[in-house]
Protein backbone atom coordinates (compact mmCIF):
# COMPACT_ATOMS: atom_id res chain seq x y z
CA UNK A 1 0.00 0.00 0.00
CA UNK A 2 1.43 3.34 -1.02
CA UNK A 3 1.82 5.97 1.67
CA UNK A 4 -0.21 9.09 0.94
CA UNK A 5 1.75 12.31 1.06
CA UNK A 6 0.23 15.65 1.97
CA UNK A 7 0.49 18.13 -0.88
CA UNK A 8 1.31 21.58 0.43
CA UNK A 9 -0.02 23.92 -2.25
CA UNK A 10 0.97 27.10 -0.41
CA UNK A 11 3.96 28.89 -1.96
CA UNK A 12 7.09 28.24 0.07
CA UNK A 13 9.00 31.38 -0.89
CA UNK A 14 8.11 34.67 0.86
CA UNK A 15 7.24 36.52 -2.34
CA UNK A 16 4.91 33.82 -3.58
CA UNK A 17 3.25 33.57 -0.17
CA UNK A 18 2.88 37.36 -0.02
CA UNK A 19 1.08 37.48 -3.36
CA UNK A 20 -1.56 35.09 -2.00
CA UNK A 21 -2.12 37.00 1.26
CA UNK A 22 -5.43 38.92 1.44
CA UNK A 23 -4.03 41.76 3.60
CA UNK A 24 -1.01 43.10 1.74
CA UNK A 25 0.77 45.96 0.08
CA UNK A 26 3.60 44.63 -2.08
CA UNK A 27 4.91 47.05 -4.72
CA UNK A 28 8.03 45.09 -5.70
CA UNK A 29 8.12 42.96 -8.82
CA UNK A 30 9.41 39.40 -8.60
CA UNK A 31 12.72 40.51 -10.12
CA UNK A 32 13.10 43.41 -7.67
CA UNK A 33 12.34 41.10 -4.73
CA UNK A 34 14.89 38.53 -5.88
CA UNK A 35 17.53 41.25 -6.27
CA UNK A 36 16.80 42.58 -2.76
CA UNK A 37 16.88 39.09 -1.28
CA UNK A 38 20.29 38.46 -2.81
CA UNK A 39 21.81 41.84 -1.90
CA UNK A 40 20.16 42.47 1.49
CA UNK A 41 18.67 39.25 2.88
CA UNK A 42 18.34 40.79 6.35
CA UNK A 43 15.79 43.26 4.86
CA UNK A 44 13.23 40.46 4.52
CA UNK A 45 11.51 38.85 7.51
CA UNK A 46 8.90 36.14 7.16
CA UNK A 47 7.14 33.29 8.91
CA UNK A 48 4.17 31.11 8.05
CA UNK A 49 1.68 33.93 8.78
CA UNK A 50 3.40 37.05 7.53
CA UNK A 51 6.01 38.77 5.40
CA UNK A 52 7.74 42.13 5.93
CA UNK A 53 10.04 43.63 3.29
CA UNK A 54 12.22 46.69 3.96
CA UNK A 55 12.98 48.15 0.54
CA UNK A 56 15.53 51.02 0.45
CA UNK A 57 14.16 53.84 -1.69
CA UNK A 58 15.62 57.34 -2.08
CA UNK A 59 16.81 57.80 1.48
CA UNK A 60 13.90 55.96 3.08
CA UNK A 61 12.62 52.44 3.66
CA UNK A 62 9.40 51.38 1.99
CA UNK A 63 8.04 48.77 4.38
CA UNK A 64 5.89 46.31 2.48
CA UNK A 65 3.81 43.62 4.13
CA UNK A 66 1.55 40.64 3.62
CA UNK A 67 -0.60 38.83 6.21
CA UNK A 68 -3.60 36.48 6.06
CA UNK A 69 -5.79 38.92 8.02
CA UNK A 70 -5.72 41.75 10.56
CA UNK A 71 -5.41 39.32 13.50
CA UNK A 72 -2.26 37.84 11.96
CA UNK A 73 -0.93 41.37 11.41
CA UNK A 74 -1.47 42.26 15.07
CA UNK A 75 0.02 38.98 16.25
CA UNK A 76 3.09 38.74 14.00
CA UNK A 77 4.04 42.29 13.00
CA UNK A 78 5.94 43.07 16.26
CA UNK A 79 8.28 40.07 15.97
CA UNK A 80 8.90 40.46 12.24
CA UNK A 81 9.51 44.20 12.56
CA UNK A 82 11.88 43.55 15.44
CA UNK A 83 13.92 41.25 13.19
CA UNK A 84 14.22 43.97 10.52
CA UNK A 85 15.15 46.94 12.71
CA UNK A 86 18.81 45.98 13.43
CA UNK A 87 19.51 46.08 9.68
CA UNK A 88 18.24 49.67 9.29
CA UNK A 89 20.33 52.71 10.15
CA UNK A 90 19.72 56.45 10.29
CA UNK A 91 22.74 57.05 8.06
CA UNK A 92 21.37 54.92 5.23
CA UNK A 93 17.70 55.89 5.66
CA UNK A 94 17.57 59.49 6.94
CA UNK A 95 13.94 59.87 5.81
CA UNK A 96 12.77 57.00 8.00
CA UNK A 97 10.32 54.18 7.29
CA UNK A 98 7.14 54.48 5.26
CA UNK A 99 4.25 52.07 5.17
CA UNK A 100 1.28 52.34 2.80
CA UNK A 101 -2.05 50.85 3.85
CA UNK A 102 -4.96 50.49 1.44
CA UNK A 103 -7.41 48.16 3.20
CA UNK A 104 -9.87 50.51 4.91
CA UNK A 105 -11.74 47.76 6.75
CA UNK A 106 -8.63 46.59 8.64
CA UNK A 107 -7.34 50.07 9.52
CA UNK A 108 -8.93 50.19 13.03
CA UNK A 109 -7.15 46.92 13.88
CA UNK A 110 -3.69 47.62 12.50
CA UNK A 111 -3.38 51.28 13.45
CA UNK A 112 -2.93 50.61 17.20
CA UNK A 113 -0.20 48.10 16.35
CA UNK A 114 1.61 50.65 14.20
CA UNK A 115 1.19 53.41 16.80
CA UNK A 116 2.81 51.14 19.41
CA UNK A 117 5.84 50.92 17.11
CA UNK A 118 6.19 54.70 16.60
CA UNK A 119 4.34 54.96 13.28
CA UNK A 120 2.31 58.12 12.66
CA UNK A 121 -0.17 59.00 9.94
CA UNK A 122 1.65 61.14 7.39
CA UNK A 123 -1.00 61.37 4.70
CA UNK A 124 -4.55 60.33 3.87
CA UNK A 125 -4.87 60.05 0.12
CA UNK A 126 -7.15 59.25 -2.79
CA UNK A 127 -6.15 57.30 -5.86
CA UNK A 128 -7.53 58.90 -9.01
CA UNK A 129 -7.51 57.43 -12.52
CA UNK A 130 -8.13 58.70 -16.02
CA UNK A 131 -9.26 55.76 -18.13
CA UNK A 132 -8.94 57.45 -21.54
CA UNK A 133 -6.20 59.93 -22.46
CA UNK A 134 -7.14 63.10 -24.37
CA UNK A 135 -5.89 63.99 -27.83
CA UNK A 136 -2.73 66.09 -28.10
CA UNK A 137 1.06 65.93 -28.18
CA UNK A 138 3.60 67.11 -25.62
CA UNK A 139 5.48 70.34 -26.33
CA UNK A 140 8.09 72.24 -24.33
CA UNK A 141 6.06 75.33 -23.39
CA UNK A 142 3.36 75.23 -20.76
CA UNK A 143 2.53 78.92 -20.53
CA UNK A 144 3.63 82.35 -21.68
CA UNK A 145 7.14 82.89 -20.33
CA UNK A 146 7.49 79.40 -18.86
CA UNK A 147 9.16 76.25 -20.15
CA UNK A 148 9.23 72.63 -19.11
CA UNK A 149 12.81 71.40 -19.29
CA UNK A 150 14.63 68.28 -18.20
CA UNK A 151 15.81 68.28 -14.59
CA UNK A 152 19.53 67.90 -13.90
CA UNK A 153 21.52 67.07 -10.79
CA UNK A 154 22.21 70.81 -10.44
CA UNK A 155 18.48 71.31 -9.79
CA UNK A 156 18.48 68.99 -6.76
CA UNK A 157 18.58 71.70 -4.08
CA UNK A 158 15.85 73.77 -5.74
CA UNK A 159 13.56 70.76 -6.27
CA UNK A 160 13.93 69.56 -2.67
CA UNK A 161 13.18 73.08 -1.43
CA UNK A 162 10.10 73.28 -3.67
CA UNK A 163 8.84 69.98 -2.29
CA UNK A 164 9.22 71.22 1.29
CA UNK A 165 7.36 74.46 0.51
CA UNK A 166 4.58 72.81 -1.51
CA UNK A 167 3.71 69.88 0.76
CA UNK A 168 3.15 69.53 4.52
CA UNK A 169 5.11 66.27 4.46
CA UNK A 170 8.16 66.36 2.21
CA UNK A 171 9.76 63.13 1.01
CA UNK A 172 12.53 64.58 -1.14
CA UNK A 173 16.08 65.51 -0.22
CA UNK A 174 18.77 66.82 -2.58
CA UNK A 175 20.44 63.40 -2.45
CA UNK A 176 17.24 61.54 -3.36
CA UNK A 177 16.55 64.00 -6.20
CA UNK A 178 20.05 63.46 -7.58
CA UNK A 179 19.54 59.70 -7.44
CA UNK A 180 16.19 59.99 -9.19
CA UNK A 181 17.59 62.20 -11.96
CA UNK A 182 20.57 59.89 -12.44
CA UNK A 183 18.28 56.88 -12.81
CA UNK A 184 16.60 58.44 -15.81
CA UNK A 185 12.87 58.62 -16.37
CA UNK A 186 10.76 61.70 -16.92
CA UNK A 187 11.71 64.47 -14.48
CA UNK A 188 10.95 68.04 -15.54
CA UNK A 189 11.42 71.51 -14.05
CA UNK A 190 8.88 74.28 -14.67
CA UNK A 191 11.18 77.24 -15.29
CA UNK A 192 10.39 80.93 -15.19
CA UNK A 193 11.85 82.20 -18.45
CA UNK A 194 12.49 85.69 -17.12
CA UNK A 195 14.15 84.97 -13.78
CA UNK A 196 15.38 81.45 -14.54
CA UNK A 197 13.83 80.38 -11.24
CA UNK A 198 12.39 76.88 -10.76
CA UNK A 199 8.67 77.51 -10.34
CA UNK A 200 7.75 73.84 -9.95
CA UNK A 201 8.54 70.32 -11.03
CA UNK A 202 6.91 67.25 -12.51
CA UNK A 203 7.95 63.62 -12.22
CA UNK A 204 6.41 60.73 -14.12
CA UNK A 205 6.92 56.99 -13.96
CA UNK A 206 5.49 53.83 -15.44
CA UNK A 207 2.88 51.94 -13.46
CA UNK A 208 2.37 49.24 -16.07
CA UNK A 209 2.56 48.94 -19.83
CA UNK A 210 -0.76 50.74 -20.38
CA UNK A 211 -0.87 53.25 -17.50
CA UNK A 212 1.34 56.25 -16.82
CA UNK A 213 1.71 57.43 -13.23
CA UNK A 214 2.12 61.06 -12.15
CA UNK A 215 4.43 60.59 -9.18
CA UNK A 216 4.95 64.27 -8.28
CA UNK A 217 3.67 67.63 -9.38
CA UNK A 218 4.45 70.71 -7.32
CA UNK A 219 4.33 74.48 -7.72
CA UNK A 220 5.87 77.14 -5.52
CA UNK A 221 3.10 79.22 -3.88
CA UNK A 222 4.40 82.33 -5.72
CA UNK A 223 3.41 80.71 -9.03
CA UNK A 224 0.09 79.18 -8.14
CA UNK A 225 -3.14 80.45 -9.70
CA UNK A 226 -1.59 80.98 -13.14
CA UNK A 227 -2.73 77.77 -14.79
CA UNK A 228 0.74 76.22 -14.70
CA UNK A 229 -0.40 73.16 -12.78
CA UNK A 230 -3.13 72.40 -15.31
CA UNK A 231 -0.74 73.01 -18.21
CA UNK A 232 1.85 70.66 -16.70
CA UNK A 233 -0.83 68.00 -16.17
CA UNK A 234 -2.00 68.28 -19.77
CA UNK A 235 1.63 67.94 -20.89
CA UNK A 236 1.98 64.77 -18.79
CA UNK A 237 -1.16 63.24 -20.29
CA UNK A 238 0.04 64.08 -23.80
CA UNK A 239 3.41 62.52 -22.98
CA UNK A 240 1.72 59.31 -21.88
CA UNK A 241 -0.29 59.27 -25.11
CA UNK A 242 2.87 59.82 -27.18
CA UNK A 243 4.36 56.77 -25.44
CA UNK A 244 1.41 54.63 -26.47
CA UNK A 245 -0.28 54.44 -23.07
CA UNK A 246 -4.05 54.41 -22.67
CA UNK A 247 -4.61 55.65 -19.11
CA UNK A 248 -3.13 57.70 -16.27
CA UNK A 249 -3.19 57.53 -12.46
CA UNK A 250 -2.04 59.51 -9.42
CA UNK A 251 -2.61 59.92 -5.70
CA UNK A 252 -3.62 63.17 -4.01
CA UNK A 253 -4.04 64.13 -0.36
CA UNK A 254 -7.68 63.79 0.67
CA UNK A 255 -7.77 67.36 2.03
CA UNK A 256 -6.26 68.98 -1.09
CA UNK A 257 -9.53 70.27 -2.51
CA UNK A 258 -7.92 72.49 -5.16
CA UNK A 259 -5.88 69.66 -6.68
CA UNK A 260 -8.82 67.25 -6.58
CA UNK A 261 -10.98 69.80 -8.42
CA UNK A 262 -8.28 70.19 -11.10
CA UNK A 263 -7.92 66.45 -11.60
CA UNK A 264 -11.69 66.02 -11.87
CA UNK A 265 -11.74 68.82 -14.46
CA UNK A 266 -9.22 66.81 -16.47
CA UNK A 267 -11.43 63.71 -16.28
CA UNK A 268 -9.91 61.84 -13.34
CA UNK A 269 -12.16 59.93 -10.95
CA UNK A 270 -11.45 58.65 -7.43
CA UNK A 271 -11.18 54.86 -7.42
CA UNK A 272 -9.65 54.12 -4.01
CA UNK A 273 -8.10 55.53 -0.88
CA UNK A 274 -5.35 54.79 1.61
CA UNK A 275 -3.07 56.02 4.36
CA UNK A 276 0.68 56.56 4.42
CA UNK A 277 2.39 56.00 7.78
CA UNK A 278 5.85 57.21 8.75
CA UNK A 279 8.28 56.11 11.43
CA UNK A 280 11.61 57.78 12.20
CA UNK A 281 14.84 55.83 12.58
CA UNK A 282 16.58 58.07 15.10
CA UNK A 283 16.03 56.66 18.60
CA UNK A 284 15.33 60.04 20.21
CA UNK A 285 12.69 60.77 17.59
CA UNK A 286 11.19 57.31 18.08
CA UNK A 287 10.86 57.93 21.82
CA UNK A 288 9.18 61.28 21.19
CA UNK A 289 6.65 59.71 18.83
CA UNK A 290 5.94 56.86 21.24
CA UNK A 291 5.33 59.29 24.08
CA UNK A 292 2.86 61.17 21.89
CA UNK A 293 1.15 58.03 20.54
CA UNK A 294 0.77 56.43 23.94
CA UNK A 295 -0.22 59.57 25.81
CA UNK A 296 -3.75 59.11 27.22
CA UNK A 297 -6.35 61.35 25.65
CA UNK A 298 -9.09 62.65 27.91
CA UNK A 299 -12.15 64.32 26.45
CA UNK A 300 -14.19 66.55 28.76
CA UNK A 301 -17.77 67.32 27.82
CA UNK A 302 -19.32 70.38 29.32
CA UNK A 303 -22.94 70.17 30.31
CA UNK A 304 -25.08 72.85 28.71
CA UNK A 305 -26.74 75.17 31.17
Amino acid sequence: MKQLRRLDLAPKDPYGRAQKSPLRHIALTRAAFDALQEALPDHIASDTDGVLIAQPYQGAIRLQYAFPNSDAFARNFPALFGRLLPALSAEETPLGIRLRHTDAASRPYIQPVLAAHAFEIARDWLRMELRSLPEGTAGSKIGEGFALREASVEDAEAIAELDQVAFPTSWLTPASVRDSVAQGGVFRVIEDGISGRAAGFLRLRDEDTSTGYIADIALHPDYQGRGLGEAAMRWALARFRDEGRRAAALTVSSNNGGAIALYRKLGFNAVGSGVDYHRPIDEDEVRAVLEKNLRPRVTVRRRRP
